[in-house]
C-alpha cells in the first residue's frame, strides 16, 4: 500500500511530468462559456439532456444518485446566446490508499456527434474536475455508432486507449452492442405487425390465458427480486440485492416503472423501464420465474413497456445488450439476441470503451491489482 502512494506521489513531485499535465487544462476562467453544474444550473442542466438526441437517463444527476458509491460532477458549454449547445458529465471515485480518482463519463458526450470543438471545450473541463481529484483516468464509452470513423480516430488522436478491440460479448463497462427500434410515430396496431407473427399471437394470448401486466411500486420488489434471483441462477449471472432497485425507483421517479405479470395471483416475471423524454424507453431489467412460461408473461411485459414508450413520443425503444456474435447458436448469449430479435428491430455497435490516461503509474498498478483480484475470486 505504502508503494502504491510512492508512486503517486512520485508521478506528480516531478516537476516536468505536473508541467506536462498541467499544461493539457484549460480552466474554466480561461473558457468562460463552460461551466460547472451547481444548484443554480441544474434544472437547465437536466431540461437540456431531456431534449437533446444524445441526452440519456445515464446523464442525469437522479442516475448519480442511484451510483451512490460515487460522487458526480457535470459541465456545459453555452453558445454566444447562452444557451446550453453540449455538456459532459462524470462519475468519480476514489480508489482506497493511493488516493487516486477514476473518472467514468458514461455513455459520452452530451453533444453533436461531430462537432469536435465542443468536444475539446467539454474535455478540457473534465481534464480540470480530474486535476481537483488527482484523476488518474477519463474512462468513456460515447453511444456513437461504428459508422462515425471519424468520432473513434478524434477519441485516438486525442491520446485515448482502445479498451477490448473488437470484442463482440460484454467485456466492457457498458454493452458495444445493443438491440433496438424505432418508433417512427407508428401505431401500435403498425407497430404490431413487425413483429414476428408468433410473437403477435404470444402477446394476444398472454391476458388470455390469464397474466395480468401491472405498474407497481416498491412494494411489489420483494417478488421483483426473487424471481431475478431465480433467473440468475437460470442464466448464471450476479443479481442486485433489494436496495439497488429501491433506489432506482425512488431516485428516478416517474421516469422508471416497474412491471409485474401476475398468473393465478402470483408474480411470475417482471420487468424495469426507465424513460428519459423522447429519445428512448429503455428496457433495463427483467426477470421471469421457471413456472408457468408457457403463459407468456414475458411477451406480455414488453408489450406494456413498448405501449408506455409510445405513449411518451420517445423515439427509440431500447432491447439493451446483445453478443455481436448472436446469430451463433453455440454462443451462450444466442437465446438473449433470438428473443429480442422477434419483436422486429435492429442491432447497434458503438465505437467502443476509451481510457484516456492521466497518471500512467497509477493506471497500470490498478489495472495489475485488478487482474490480481479477478484470480483471486475465480
Amino acid at each position: 500500500s505504502s508503494a502504491a502512494s510512492d508512486v503517486y506521489k512520485r508521478q506528480f513531485i516531478d516537476k516536468a511530468d505536473f508541467n506536462c499535465y498541467n499544461n493539457r487544462v484549460r480552466t474554466t476562467k480561461e473558457n468562460p462559456m463552460t461551466e460547472r453544474v451547481n444548484k443554480e444550473n441544474l434544472a437547465e442542466y437536466e431540461a437540456f439532456i431531456q431534449k437533446h438526441p444524445k441526452g440519456l437517463f445515464q446523464h442525469s444527476s437522479k442516475w448519480a444518485k442511484v451510483k451512490s458509491a460515487w460522487k458526480w460532477e457535470a459541465v456545459v458549454l453555452r453558445d454566444d446566446d447562452g444557451n446550453i449547445k453540449g455538456s459532459a458529465d462524470v462519475l468519480i471515485r476514489t480508489v482506497p490508499i493511493i488516493k487516486a480518482s477514476l473518472l467514468y463519463c458514461c455513455r459520452g458526450f452530451v453533444a453533436d456527434e461531430d462537432d469536435f470543438e465542443t468536444f475539446d471545450a467539454l474535455f478540457d473541463a473534465l481534464l480540470q474536475i480530474a486535476k481537483e481529484y488527482k484523476g488518474y483516468c477519463i474512462k468513456i464509452d460515447p453511444e456513437i455508432t461504428v459508422e462515425n470513423k471519424a468520432y473513434k480516430d478524434y477519441l485516438l488522436k486525442k491520446g485515448f486507449i482502445e479498451l477490448n478491440p473488437g470484442c463482440m460479448d460484454f467485456e466492457n463497462v457498458q454493452p458495444r452492442f445493443v438491440y433496438c427500434f424505432d418508433y417512427n410515430g407508428m401505431s401500435e396496431e403498425e407497430l404490431m405487425l413487425t413483429f414476428k407473427s408468433d410473437y403477435r399471437n404470444r402477446i394476444r394470448k398472454a391476458p388470455k390465458k390469464g397474466v395480468e401486466v401491472k405498474v407497481m411500486g416498491t412494494e411489489a420488489l420483494d417478488d421483483f427480486v426473487r424471481i431475478m434471483q431465480e433467473t440468475g441462477e437460470r442464466d448464471n449471472f450476479s443479481t442486485r440485492p433489494k436496495s439497488y432497485f429501491e433506489q432506482i425507483m425512488n431516485c428516478m421517479g416517474d421516469d422508471c416503472r416497474l412491471y409485474m405479470a401476475y398468473y393465478e395471483g402470483q408474480a411470475i416475471a417482471g420487468t424495469l423501464a426507465i424513460k428519459w423524454g423522447q429519445n428512448v424507453m429503455k428496457y433495463q431489467y427483467g426477470a421471469s420465474s421457471n413456472a408457468h412460461r408457457n403463459v407468456y408473461p414475458n411477451y406480455a411485459l414488453q408489450w406494456a413497456m413498448m405501449q408506455w414508450g409510445m405513449e411518451c413520443g420517445c423515439q427509440v425503444y431500447d432491447f439493451g445488450g446483445i453478443s455481436g456474435d448472436c446469430r451463433n447458436p453455440d454462443n451462450p448469449h444466442y437465446g438473449l439476441w433470438r428473443f429480442k430479435h422477434g419483436f422486429g428491430g435492429y442491432m447497434k455497435e458503438f465505437i467502443g470503451e476509451f481510457d484516456y490516461v492521466i497518471n500512467k503509474p497509477v493506471y497500470q498498478l490498478y489495472n495489475l491489482a485488478t487482474k490480481v483480484l479477478e484470480k483471486i475470486r475465480s
